[in-house]
């Protein structure tokens, strides 16, 4: 395991997804800025999330078919300089495109990042991963709190802080994504993969039973309520607090940091507490305990505001590790799609979430779409008990039943 090259990895996962982390932060600006409505607000969101993530998979292929480490770098400061851009942008609809450009930077990062962090971590893959994980945690929890301190320090300007991250990201990465460095690792893997075990044979297509089907539908379905929840109150916690209740957008950010940032102690949780009761389990339990504390974060106050912001945060994101085990276990010789759609697809419809809940805060009120997010982890609870107790790939041999996926 090369510990410098992940630390550099690491590093270059904060600085693409702190600019991410951001926006929520800055809603609340370009709501007052450009004169908006929430359901303009929640369609900045959606763009984010496209761009990020729908598009994602785009960009696995082509790492998948050519050398482009150097879309590591590129990635690093186009997230950084987009959402720089978006924040000065003189324009709604510029800004919209800016962050569109923030997002695409994003997508472009991380496949090559993960592949590299894999080819890099040696035997050592789950620890390697975990290393490479964490700055992305980091860079997206740390976004929130970071932007608003920025502006409550320097208004706009201030959020050209990204710069110090993004530009030393790009430098460091571009020395990592080198062609010949890929090269090695590339040569350096395939040598140790022959060297451990003889080539296997040629398997036929991967199928999936239309049970094996159902299961996954089941998982996009959840994860798809689990992403708005998430994304939903992500994105109304800032214009909530500072716009109704009048808090200070620095502790606004705070709070959206708090909920974020806990979400790294509830995937390991969530995948301890999975290994231990089941996975199903893990997923009815996690919805179960959200729409009281949803339902009260928006009317809490002190010390108890913080403790169900963490408590929430930690419940909605704990279920994301556990679904994504369980979706590859459907077809686990095509982890690379399943990766797409829960990933891409999946958390990517966040975004259209918040559109939505948009519209109903300028219909009803801000509050009420909070409620209304609240009350999403109800039916993700009745989903969560149509999965099998231990969901497994039906595999057949052929006919009518087989689904080729």
């Amino acid at each position: 395991m090369n510990r410098r090259v992940l630390a550099i990895l690491s590093y270059g996962h904060l600085a693409t997804d702190l600019p991410q982390g951001a926006i929520p932060t800055l809603l609340p600006v370009f709501k007052a800025e450009y004169h908006l409505s929430y359901t303009t607000v929640g369609f900045i969101v959606l763009m984010a999330n496209i761009s990020s993530s729908v598009i994602q998979p785009l960009f696995g292929v082509l790492s998948d078919r050519y050398r482009v480490g150097w879309l590591m770098p590129v990635g690093a400061l186009v997230a950084g300089v987009g959402i720089v851009l978006a924040v000065l942008s003189p324009t709604y609809a510029i800004m919209v495109a800016m962050v569109f450009l923030s997002g695409l930077g994003v997508a472009a990062f991380h496949p090559e990042g993960y592949k590299f962090a894999g080819l890099i971590s040696g035997e050592r893959k789950a620890t390697g991963m975990s290393y490479f994980s964490v700055g992305g945690n980091l860079g997206y929890g740390l976004g929130p709190a970071a932007a608003g301190l920025a502006i409550s320090l320097g208004g706009r300007d201030g959020m050209l802080y990204v710069l110090a991250f993004s530009i030393p990201a790009a430098i460091l990465l571009w020395g990592v994504g080198a062609t010949r460095e890929e090269e090695r690792l590339e040569a350096a893997w395939a040598s140790h993969a022959a060297a451990v075990a003889p080539p296997a044979p040629p398997r036929p297509q991967a199928r999936v039973s239309r049970a094996g089907a159902a299961v996954l539908a089941i998982l996009i379905v959840f994860v798809v309520l689990r992403s708005w929840t998430q994304v939903g109150f992500a994105s109304f916690i800032p214009l909530y607090f500072t716009g109704v209740r009048h808090a200070d957008p620095r502790f606004a950010g705070v709070l959206v940091s708090v909920f974020l940032g806990a979400g790294a102690a509830g995937t390991l949780f969530g995948g301890w507490a999975a290994d231990r009761w089941g996975h199903r389990f893990m997923l009815i339990f996690s919805m179960a305990i959200l729409p009281p504390l949803l339902w009260m974060l928006p009317r809490a106050s002190g010390i108890w505001l913080i403790l169900i912001a963490l408590i929430s945060g930690m419940a909605v994101v704990s279920t994301f590790a556990v679904a994504m085990v369980l979706a590859q276990a459907v077809i686990p010789e095509r982890i690379g799609l399943i990766s797409g759609l829960i990933i891409g697809f999946a958390v990517g419809t966040g975004g259209i979430g918040v559109t939505i809940l948009g519209a109903v805060a300028d219909h009803w009120g801000v509050l009420t779409a909070m409620d209304v997010a609240a009350m999403l982890p109800i039916v993700a609870f009745g989903i969560a008990w149509l999965l099998p107790r231990d969901p497994q790939p039906v595999r057949n041999s052929g006919g009518p039943a087989d689904v080729p996926v």
